[in-house]
Formats: structure tokens, sequence, C-alpha cells
């Protein structure tokens, strides 16, 4: 059979050749109705905006308070999802105490942070690339999450040793880990000791701590603070 010749079933100029564009163009987007207008905007650029506005506003409040308020902050201390503390402003005051803080700019921050919330989220993931927290209390589940994501320091590489010696019993070991676009995992790196276990710790539960296990991690990028998150190791060493 000859088949130089042979007619295709469509011709070049068919549909199914033409390239797909599912975007609007402006003619079409000006024939939109205001609601559907804000429902076009909320479905393709509202989670883009959120989040530009999320992170413009922490790093102006930190260029503020680092040029302006000239504010130190000497611990930073993240409470996660399921782990928070009722009396958190006292636990704050009572860190400044032991820390013998007498400046009004020099700051304990205890903060908590509930990732279920968007702009909560954004929040501590841009604080934490910006390496302004210090330290990590979350339930097992969020510290795995974290620490397979590599947000935590190696404790045994970052604390002295004889603090380290102190917690050993309740270091919590767990592989960083590397996905692909798919959440395949394609790299895992040692096991390491990533958060500790303070489950019990009287002074945590002082100040009205949740009672459900919670591990203390030493986040990422806090290097150059190592001396205070230690006195806050040893703050609650005595109480373990």
């Amino acid at each position: 059979m000859n088949i130089e010749h042979k007619k295709t079933a469509l011709d070049d100029d068919s549909v199914l050749y033409q390239k797909r564009d599912d975007s609007l163009g402006k003619k079409d987007l000006s024939d939109l109705n205001g609601r559907q207008k804000i429902g076009y905007f909320k479905d393709y650029y509202l989670k883009a905006v959120i989040v530009a506005i999320i992170a413009a506003a922490v790093l102006a409040s930190l260029i503020y308070t680092i040029f302006f308020r000239h504010q130190v902050t000497v611990l930073s201390v993240a409470l996660m999802n399921d782990v928070w503390m009722e009396r958190s402003d006292d636990f704050s005051q009572t860190l400044r105490d032991y820390y013998g803080l007498t400046d009004k700019n020099e700051y304990i921050q205890v903060d908590y942070y509930n990732t279920d919330d968007y702009a909560a989220q954004m929040k501590f993931v841009t604080l934490a690339g910006a390496g302004e927290i210090d330290v990590m209390l979350s339930s097992e589940d969020t510290y795995l999450q974290y620490a397979k994501l590599g947000y935590f320091e190696d404790l045994s590489q970052v604390l002295p040793a004889d603090v380290y010696a102190n917690w050993k019993d309740r270091m919590i070991e767990t592989q960083q880990e590397e996905t692909d676009d798919y959440g395949k995992v394609i790299q895992t790196w040692p096991a390491a000791p990533y958060g500790i276990d303070i489950s019990g710790n009287k002074r945590y539960e002082e100040y009205g701590g949740t009672d459900t296990r919670v591990i203390l991690s030493i986040m990422g990028n806090t290097k150059d603070n190592m001396d205070h998150i230690v006195m806050f190791l040893k703050f609650l060493e005595g109480e373990q």
C-alpha cells in the first residue's frame, strides 16, 4: 500500500493540534462580573499575595527592631501546635531573672505557633529561616516532620560535653531526608540526635505546659546564640 499520500483523519489546523491555553486573556477577564473576578483572584493570586505580605511584614519588623529599636532577643522559644504553656509570660519573666536581664530592650521570647493556620506557619518558616528562633518545643510528630526537613542542629555537635552528657539518655535520634517533587525519599542521612525528650520536666510543667510528650530541638542558624541556648538547657537540667 502506498502511504506517502495517505490523508490523515484530521487537518493540521484541527483543534487537537492547537496548543491549549487555560489562562484568561484581558478581554475574557474584562467580561467577568465582580464576583467572578474575586473568585479568579482567590484561585490564582491570593495565596501568593498572602505569602508576600507575611514575609514582608516579618522582615520589616526585624529591620525595624535591629536598626531603630535596638532590641536584642536573648532567647527565642517556639511552642508548636499541641505544645503550649498557660503561663508563658510568667515563664519568660522567670527566664529574664535567671539570665539576669535588666535592660528593657533585652527580650526573652516565648511564642506559640499553630501551623494549621497558614499565616502562623509562614511567620514561623520566615523567622526560622532568618535564624530568629533558637529553640522549638513540639510534639514528637512535629519534631519528626521538621527534623527530616533539616531544620535542627545535631546536638552531639553543638552542645558542650557536660551538657550533652546530662541529657544523653533523653536524646531522640532521627534521619534527615531529601525527597523529590512527588514526595518520594531519594536520599537519607545517618541518624543523629536532633531532639531531647523533656516530658515531665518540672520547670516546663510548673508554668502550665501540656502533659503530652514534648521534644526540645535547637534550630539551625542559631550557633551565634548557643551560649544562651545552653543556659536554657541548664535552667531545665535541675528539674529533669
